[in-house]
């Protein structure tokens, strides 16, 4: 005997209640998000759980309506007197599901949507972690690494990913992909490609702009540097040469302090050394420090993301310091840089004279997909 897959009391107030929960209309369309079920758009329609277990046990196609994503679309159609006529089920990276209905029985039809399209893809579904479940879907290193690199500008990995999510990459025969699409509960993240006149291949918002933000030099407004980078500095307070691997804007107490790029908020602590420290994570590679505040923003805590110029603090003089100054780090996989001389990368566009075609290209891309 085939077990139903909604529990009694579900069953029990559908069957009650009938068609009556679908007034006077007949065209219903639904996107899929974190926990939902194919179940709950079925009953928001007016139809019955007998109605349902008879579709679920029709045909083994109809199972696949138990297995949806976030992005996932479904349409369902009923006729003038409220019964089914049809549902059209739209799952983001396959092609579409028709499923018709005459009173008594289901017949099944698959579109090809994408058949005179060249677009291939891999859908790298998250269960584990990206490396795991890129690796599982035949993903190479490189390119989970050139994912993380640049989806890390508006994605915290070890917070933001669950379980559910995917990636999706489409390819045109390359070793790297033509798009890179993130598809979470709570926001989708499209990036594509495009190769400037000198072969160099970089991914770009659909809007024609890298992902990446171009960094202020300074994240305060200063009257002069009071100590610059230097491997080996005398140190007013401990009385002894060491490195000073920051740059030090000397600026009255109070003076606010601007997140010089868009990252995530890693660390806002008291230590003993740097006093009131921020830590700011930008991208996979590069972390910035601010220390010695007399102050944090209202409400700035580790997991914030804060956007180029937002405030973050204030200068101050706490912690091993001699006078109100912000000591500022750059550092790069741990490395410290000298913020006077290193050259950070900028946010670049595509080029107005290409960017229709980029344009159109990234639609078709979406399209093809069924991303909006």
């Amino acid at each position: 005997m085939q077990k139903s897959f909604l529990p009694s009391f579900f069953l029990a107030l559908l069957l009650l209640c009938g068609s009556s929960y679908a007034g006077g209309k007949h065209d219903f369309s639904f996107k899929v998000s974190r926990g939902d079920a194919f179940y709950k758009f079925f009953f928001s329609t007016g139809l019955s759980g007998e109605l349902l277990t008879r579709l679920m046990s029709s045909d083994k196609r109809a199972q696949r309506l138990n297995n949806i994503f976030p992005g996932d679309k479904f349409r369902i159609i009923l006729n003038d007197d409220h019964s089914l006529k049809e549902i059209v089920f739209s799952p983001l990276t396959e092609n579409p599901l028709n499923i018709y209905y005459d009173g008594n029985n289901f017949t099944y039809e698959k579109n090809d949507a994408r058949s005179n399209s060249g677009l291939a893809y891999t859908i790298v579904n998250i269960q584990k972690s990206l490396n795991f479940d890129a690796k599982k879907a035949g993903v190479d290193a490189e390119v989970v690494k050139m994912m993380v690199d640049h989806f890390s500008w508006e994605l915290d990995f070890s917070r933001d990913l669950r379980k559910g999510d995917r990636f999706v990459l489409s390819w045109n025969g390359g070793k790297t992909p033509e798009a890179m699409i993130y598809i979470g509960d709570r926001k989708t993240i499209a990036l594509f490609s495009h190769t400037d006149t000198q072969g160099r291949k970089k991914y770009y918002t659909a809007n024609g702009l890298t992902i990446n933000d171009t960094f202020a030099f300074a994240p305060v407004k200063y009257n002069r540097i009071s100590s610059g980078f230097s491997k080996r500095r005398w140190h007013p307070t401990l009385k002894t040469y060491r490195p000073h691997r920051g740059t030090d804007f000397a600026a009255p107490t109070g003076t606010p302090v601007y997140a010089p790029a868009k990252g995530l908020v890693k660390y806002v602590a008291t230590l003993s050394g740097y006093g009131n420290v921020i830590y700011l994570k930008h991208g996979s590679e590069l972390v910035t420090v601010y220390a010695h505040l007399s102050r944090f923003a209202k409400g700035l805590k580790a997991g914030n993301r804060v956007k180029k110029g937002e405030l973050i603090g204030y200068v101050g003089s706490t912690g091993m310091s001699t006078g109100p100054h912000l000591h500022y780090e750059i550092r790069i996989n741990g490395i410290h840089k000298d913020a006077e001389k290193i050259s950070l990368e900028k946010r670049s566009a595509v080029p107005n004279s290409k960017m229709s075609g980029f344009q159109k290209r990234a639609k078709r891309i979406l399209f093809e997909l069924n991303i909006k």
